[in-house]
């Protein structure tokens, strides 16, 4: 069963609805101030390059930079700073505020920072970051909403839809909601909600995505009644699709750990020859053959993997060739000879 990050979910839908994004949180600046006749522009990029990742080379967070044109004079535009947070982390204020010096070191321009808390922590809701040595101190603050402090009502802003996120959300805190006939009902009623709201298609595209993924169910059989479910209230012959983020973590989870496990054998393999052999020379040879067989295997073990992967998903029938082969990123005629048995 796909499985995509939280993290995944949240950068790729505050993105597709960054207009309702603006409203839901900042509903009176977002209307007096900001010049939605100009395209939002998104610095993952540049975000990533001023603040790096970790040292396992993983961020474990979501964060947003996006470049939002208001009217406040000619060419005026500020920077939306967001930060969705799912866990404690006694570090996130500082954090929060190496971000925004950052920031405005390299744009020089006025910034508005938000965090969204998504945890499970009643007591965990920090606001500000407070630094102090001796005679110098300084406090910065930035705007905050803890999710488990909102009731469903609260959240629920009307002839927004982001709202349907943000209840997905909440409902995915609560545990009596996560076993799978919980879950599926909770699925179900957003999506008839979703359906009465009458937003764009493609809206409600991005906002089912969200639904199906943030939760995973424990059987894949729950997934395909909801899908059932969803083509059914949309009158859909098929699945409304996978989004760019989306595919782009399925192909780096799956098809990667592939190659990875290859390489792995081949290198112990090697190393296993070059102490058999019991001189420097022997060693380095094996690992040289290991590394070269390692190769091998891990290529073909990718192989493989997109070829169980294509077995797989035209079995279930959601996607079509040209889709399951961009998924998989090989051509329409591969998809074809897998179909048909040429290639196994």
């Amino acid at each position: 069963m796909t499985h995509i990050s939280k993290d995944t979910l949240w950068k790729g839908i505050i993105e597709d609805l960054f207009d309702d994004f603006l409203y839901y949180f900042f509903p009176d600046w977002a209307t007096q101030s900001v010049d939605f006749t100009k395209k939002f522009e998104f610095l993952d990029k540049e975000l990533d390059e001023i603040y790096p990742k970790t040292k396992d080379n993983q961020k474990r967070y979501a964060d947003k930079l996006v470049k939002v044109f208001t009217k406040e004079g000619i060419e005026q535009w500020i920077l939306v700073h967001i930060e969705v947070q799912g866990y404690k982390d006694t570090e996130f204020t500082e954090r929060m505020f190496t971000y925004f010096t950052r920031i405005r070191d390299r744009w020089q321009q006025q910034i508005m920072a938000l965090a969204i808390f998504t945890d499970e922590d009643k007591n965990y809701h920090p606001s500000h970051y407070f630094y102090k040595y001796q005679e110098t101190e300084n406090t910065y603050k930035f705007a905050t909403f803890k999710l488990l402090d909102k009731t469903e009502k609260e959240l629920d802003i009307a002839n927004n839809p982001f709202s349907i996120v943000m209840l997905t959300a909440h409902k995915a805190l609560i545990k009596r909601n996560l076993a799978d006939s919980k879950q599926l009902i909770w699925k179900v009623e957003l999506i008839k909600n979703l359906q009465k709201a009458g937003y764009s298609n493609e809206k409600i595209r991005k906002i089912l995505n969200f639904i199906r993924y943030y939760v995973k169910f424990e059987k894949e059989e729950n997934l395909f009644s909801l899908n059932q479910t969803i083509q059914k209230t949309f009158k859909q012959r098929t699945n409304m699709g996978i989004e760019e983020a989306i595919l782009q973590e399925v192909r780096e989870t799956s098809l990667q750990q592939g190659l990875k496990q290859g390489l792995e054998q081949g290198l112990e393999q090697g190393l296993e020859q070059g102490l058999e052999q019991g001189l420097e020379q022997g060693l380095e040879q094996g690992l040289e053959q290991g590394l070269e067989q390692g190769l091998e295997q891990g290529l073909e073990k990718l192989q493989q993997s997109k070829i169980k992967g294509i077995q797989k998903a035209l079995s279930k029938g959601k996607l079509n060739l040209e889709e399951i082969a961009d998924l998989f990123e090989v051509s329409i005629e591969f998809v074809t000879q897998v179909q048909s048995g040429e290639i196994k």
